[in-house]
């Protein structure tokens, strides 16, 4: 079980993300920096890394013991879209693995400036495609989930779906989702990112696009049709004014949703699940949403007859659930 304390894992991580997400720092150095510490991140024991191509991307597939045979999961790393990768995420999926007992696919997207918006959109739409079309999968049993910028791509990937008609993945898990990079907080920074970098980085991204298109800013889409959604967001971050806008729109569009505040995680805190006692709870209570699915539940459930009760403490966060 994690054991490092919230205050020691805020001292060591505020250095390292000064560093990192500053807006003069070159990209490939950022990203360098990121895959560096992502070393060390615990991984589960018992983790088994599969490396594949999805939509002619490389991928992995990535389980923890015996899978619940009830879907996977298409996990979109952040990093404000033009860093970020399966190095640095693959602690966080490897966990969230453990505690939803699927299996979770982590894509290597295209990344700006290099690719600008829409090219990570086509190339999670391309991987989900094929994780229903040649791997099998049925739509409704993916979970398709990000963090910070991997948020709003699974966002804007599956509204891109809707409006082609196409099927869609049953679930959507937005863990502090940027999804509209044109926005501008009031807030400068928190402890992770700050405006600086994120104008930068949203520049990069837009390269010559439309900032109100959709699949630059899903946002400003529509989102009527979405499948259930789990959206997390702590409300000391930076994108916490954000996050609020698109729950209104979410209970606006009537899109099943379970909204969870935590007053004591930082942005994507998720990524550290290996280290520190509350992000790893953010990432059980995650599973719970998707364990919603009768059989994955069935299956979960004799799980922990076995073992002890997982819970997530009720005093870290504020739950918000409108609709299952």
């Amino acid at each position: 079980m994690p054991t490092i304390p919230l205050p020691v894992a805020r001292a060591l991580l505020v250095p390292y993300y000064r560093l990192t997400f500053h807006h003069r720092m070159p990209w490939p150095l950022q990203r360098g920096l990121l895959d560096a510490g992502a070393r060390l991140l615990p991984m589960p024991k018992g983790v088994t890394i599969d490396p594949l191509f999805l939509g002619r991307r490389r991928a992995e597939r990535i389980t923890v013991g015996a899978t619940a045979d009830a879907g996977a999961v298409l996990y979109l790393h952040g990093g404000g879209y033009t860093s970020g990768s399966i190095r640095s995420h693959r602690s966080l999926a490897a966990h969230l693995a453990r505690e939803s007992r699927r299996p979770v696919y982590l894509l290597d997207y295209r990344l700006a400036p290099e690719h600008p918006y829409p090219a990570a959109v086509q190339d999670t739409i391309a991987a989900f495609e094929e994780l229903t079309g040649a791997i099998g999968y049925r739509p409704e049993s993916i979970a398709l989930g990000g963090d910070s910028a991997g948020g709003g791509i699974a966002l804007a990937a599956t509204q891109s779906l809707i409006a082609r008609q196409a099927p869609t993945p049953g679930a959507l898990v937005l863990l502090s989702p940027w999804t509209d990079p044109g926005f501008v907080p009031r807030r400068p920074r928190d402890m992770v990112v700050n405006i600086a970098w994120g104008l930068a980085c949203a520049a990069a991204y837009l390269g010559s696009g439309d900032p109100a298109d959709p699949r630059y800013a899903p946002l400003l889409g529509t989102l009527s049709g979405l499948p259930r959604t789990y959206l997390h967001i702590g409300t000391g971050e930076m994108l916490y004014e954000e996050c609020r806008r698109l729950v209104e729109r979410l209970r606006a569009a009537e899109v099943p949703l379970r909204y969870v505040e935590s007053p004591v995680l930082w942005h994507a805190a998720q990524t550290q699940a290996g280290m520190v006692r509350e992000a790893a709870e953010s990432l059980r209570d995650v599973a719970e949403f998707l364990c919603e699915d009768r059989l994955l539940c069935e299956d979960r459930l004799l799980r922990e007859i076995r073992s002890e009760p997982n819970t997530i403490g009720e005093h870290d966060v504020e739950k918000h659930t409108d609709a299952s």
